[in-house]
């Protein structure tokens, strides 16, 4: 899911280099000392990236879906946001503008509940951005396996199958999945590159809701063509490719199969059968 980073500001060990003049060098010559980053330098990065989406036309875009979708009344007010799988922001350029887009997407949900994060990636400043910014770390691997009693905006960037089915699996009541919205994979691209039988087995949620799901693509266009091509901050290729805004409809849809054994009755999933890595 992510990219190793790899633009002016961002190396791997992320080194700046501070000149000292050596006691032992009697001939006056610099000795290099190298100092790490701290979080304090990542979240500057986090907002130059927040501010490069804001003025895009990538942003935009994104903005229309959600005021002709996803605002009153079309839909109930978001209250809380978890994120699985965004990787480390330290590391990687890719996390860092899918980071920022989970900031934009607070500020313009207006969402006043909690705010969660999990990846198994992530590293002790990793862990200080997501304190500075008051988003709550996920202490356990929890497979994604979270049920929800909230309007609940599940951010979910490029992550593997077996995550979407448990979060449909654990939410699998008409009361819950009409609370749910999902940035993810677009799930029907499932349907058309496996067989019926292999997504039943994989996850067979997902194929059921499959037939009721709605979804909208995030947009293709990237940045505002004022931005030289040559900027360091341009989004690399991949960072939203293939996402999609998914939801169950609140229009009396899922009222419509109350009593659908078939569609509600419980299904066993690839995972109580073999193990599978899904994070």
């Amino acid at each position: 899911m992510d990219d190793i980073l790899n633009d002016k500001h961002n190396v791997f060990k992320y080194r700046n280099l501070k000149s000292q003049r050596s006691k032992k060098n009697r001939r006056g010559k610099n000795k290099w000392i190298l100092k790490e980053k701290t979080a304090v330098d990542f979240i500057s990065y986090i907002e130059e990236k927040r501010q490069t989406l804001l003025q895009s036309d990538f942003f935009q875009e994104v903005q229309e879906t959600i005021n002709n979708k996803l605002f009153s009344p079309h839909r109930p007010k978001i209250v809380d946001i978890v994120c699985y799988g965004i990787g480390s922001i330290e590391k990687s350029i890719i996390s860092q503008y899918q980071f920022a887009l989970v900031l934009i997407l607070r500020d313009l949900f207006e969402i006043t509940g909690k705010a969660y994060a999990y990846d198994p990636v992530s590293t002790p400043i990793d862990l200080e951005i997501l304190l500075h910014y008051e988003i709550n770390t996920i202490n356990a691997n929890e497979k994604a396996k979270r049920p929800i009693t909230n309007q609940t905006l599940f951010y979910m960037p490029h992550c593997p199958l077996g995550l979407y089915n448990n979060v449909i699996a654990s939410n699998w009541e008409r009361n819950k999945l009409e609370k749910i919205i999902l940035v993810g994979n677009r799930l029907d691209f499932y349907d058309e590159t496996m067989s019926t039988t292999l997504l039943n087995r994989k996850a067979p949620y997902i194929s059921s809701a499959l037939t009721i799901i709605q979804s909208v693509p995030f947009p293709s266009i990237y940045l505002s063509p004022k931005y030289d091509d040559n900027l360091s901050i341009n989004m690399p290729t991949g960072t939203f490719d293939n996402l999609c805004w998914q939801w169950f409809p609140i229009d009396g849809e899922l009222e419509k199969l109350d009593g659908d054994i078939e569609f509600w009755g419980s299904k066993t999933t690839l995972e109580e059968t073999e193990d599978l890595e899904i994070i």
